[in-house]
């Protein structure tokens, strides 16, 4: 599993192959396999390629374009906007992209009771859970992915036109056109802490 773990890279560049429906499959239903809170199992992974693909690009591009106008969830970030393109050309040369929603999540802007909060930060680590499953499944397989959070910049696009839930992140899959090194990690002594 560590050879899995070490070899999973963020691919940003990819060749144009589709993945068959088959292999597809099988790097969702790793996904499915995730840990819940009381086994809620908060997701929906909506599959997005084609002519629907382009669809929800051009949504991605309409609310980059609203943010640089000082509209939308993440308005006033200028620093980031370069990213966010960036970011978009990522998910134009992927073959696949997966939107995860949860079907009872609720709006950012919903005003919420701790047990509310905590409810959803819950769920929101299940998805996480399940992304990181179908990364590592999409890994062993030999596909690349990445886990997109700029999807934000299109927030009321995007969660309009996919039409349910509450959406958390997205991902590309496909077959990698580059191989990215080892990005440094911090020194374990740094993160790890035990306590006798």
């Amino acid at each position: 599993m560590y050879n899995v773990i070490f070899k999973r890279r963020s691919v940003r560049f990819f060749k144009s192959d589709d993945i068959s429906k088959v292999d597809m499959r099988e790097i969702l239903r790793a996904g499915m396999w995730a840990p819940s809170a009381k086994n809620r199992q908060p997701w929906k992974f909506i599959v997005v390629k084609g002519e629907s693909k382009k669809e929800a690009l051009a949504l991605m591009e309409k609310g980059i374009e609203r943010a640089e106008k000082g509209e939308g969830v993440l308005a006033g970030s200028p620093e980031l906007y370069v990213n966010a393109r960036f970011t978009l050309k990522c998910m134009e040369q992927a073959p696949i992209l997966v939107f995860i929603v949860n079907p009872d999540g609720r709006p950012l802007t919903d005003t919420w009771t701790t047990a509310e909060k905590i409810h959803e930060l819950s769920d929101v680590q299940a998805i996480g859970a399940a992304a990181e499953n179908m990364a590592l499944q999409a890994t062993s397989m030999g596909y690349g992915s990445l886990w997109i959070g700029n999807i934000f910049f299109a927030y009321d696009e995007l969660h309009e036109w996919l039409g349910e839930g509450e959406m958390v992140l997205a991902m590309s899959f496909g077959i990698p056109n580059h191989h990215p090194v080892p990005l440094a990690r911090k020194d374990e002594d740094e993160i790890i802490e035990i306590r006798d």
